[in-house]
């Protein structure tokens, strides 16, 4: 029977599913999906192990694991899914990956206002970095659009020889032009146009981190955001402020994943300059500029 499904991008090499994941997954499940993961790096006996953490009786996930190579990150992943018919007949498919802690709010309300709008597709957050587009790393699309010509060509590349940069270019941004190329109808659950945002290419999952997560429309964070802060952000370190229901989102998971996982490819602390354009460029400007002051 045709239903909707989750095509979800997941790397651990020890098999271990963080709670922050675990409660992602149980959040989208509860919004209709069949899920099936892609276990990138895993061997088969650690996939056997997210098997049965996902089958735990106390809070139970019906997902189907899928064990593949660490290649391609997320589109490779993706395209793995696939390739093995995992869309096949999905009336919509959702394409998503470990890469934010939440919903910090219950996922259902949210999907159900988008679902109302009959788009073809649509995603939590637009952004238009170098080219207006959907973040994908919570993307819905209805089966006609997957089936489109040019969607289907951005999904026939071969992302597994890709650097993370092609893949970034030629899967999120690719898609992106993709998308308008075909007129397919889209929206995004939270979105800004405003000028500076366009004129500066920020990435509003990080420079706009509290304003979308305050607008309700999108209540996610980055994990990259608060273990690495490429951006150079002032104002990560309120990051547990924002979590107004740790009954629902418990911020332990956070601060448990910050303490087990080192930065990746953490650069050096932006120049005052680079963090006072990035201050003026976020719509959260009053705490940025002052955070900026006080030296953070």
């Amino acid at each position: 029977m045709p239903m909707p499904v989750c095509l979800f991008a997941y790397y651990n090499p020890d098999g271990r599913l963080p709670p922050h994941t675990r409660h992602l997954l149980r959040q989208i499940a509860s919004c209709g999906f069949t899920i099936h993961i892609a276990a990138s790096g895993l061997s088969e006996n650690s996939a056997q192990l997210l098997r049965n953490d996902l089958a735990d009786p106390t809070v139970p996930i019906p997902a189907t694991v899928h064990p593949r190579p660490n290649t391609g990150l997320d589109f490779g992943a993706w395209q793995f899914l696939l390739s093995k018919g995992c869309a096949d007949n999905a009336t919509e498919i959702l394409f998503a990956n470990d890469s934010v802690f939440g919903p910090l709010l219950p996922l259902r309300p949210i999907m159900d206002q988008m679902r109302e709008k009959n788009l073809q597709v649509w995603g939590m957050v637009r952004s238009e970095a170098v080219v207006p587009h959907l973040q994908s790393w919570f993307l819905c699309m209805t089966c006609d659009a997957l089936e489109h010509p040019a969607i289907q060509r951005i999904f026939n590349q071969p992302f597994n020889d890709m650097t993370k940069d092609e893949i970034v270019l030629h899967g999120e941004l690719g898609l992106g032009l993709a998308i308008k190329a075909a007129g397919l109808s889209t929206g995004a659950s939270w979105s800004s146009t405003r000028g500076l945002a366009r004129l500066l290419a920020i990435n509003p999952m990080h420079a706009d981190w509290r304003t979308v997560l305050r607008s309700g429309n999108a209540p996610f964070i980055k994990t990259e955001l608060l273990r690495d802060n490429p951006s150079g952000i002032a104002s990560i370190h309120l990051w547990r402020a924002e979590i107004l229901d740790p009954a629902f989102f418990n911020p332990d998971w956070i601060a448990a994943y910050l303490a087990s996982t080192p930065p990746r490819n953490r650069s050096a602390r932006a120049s005052l300059r680079a963090r006072a354009v990035q201050a003026l460029a976020s719509a959260d400007r009053r705490h940025a500029f002052i955070a900026l002051l006080l030296g953070r």
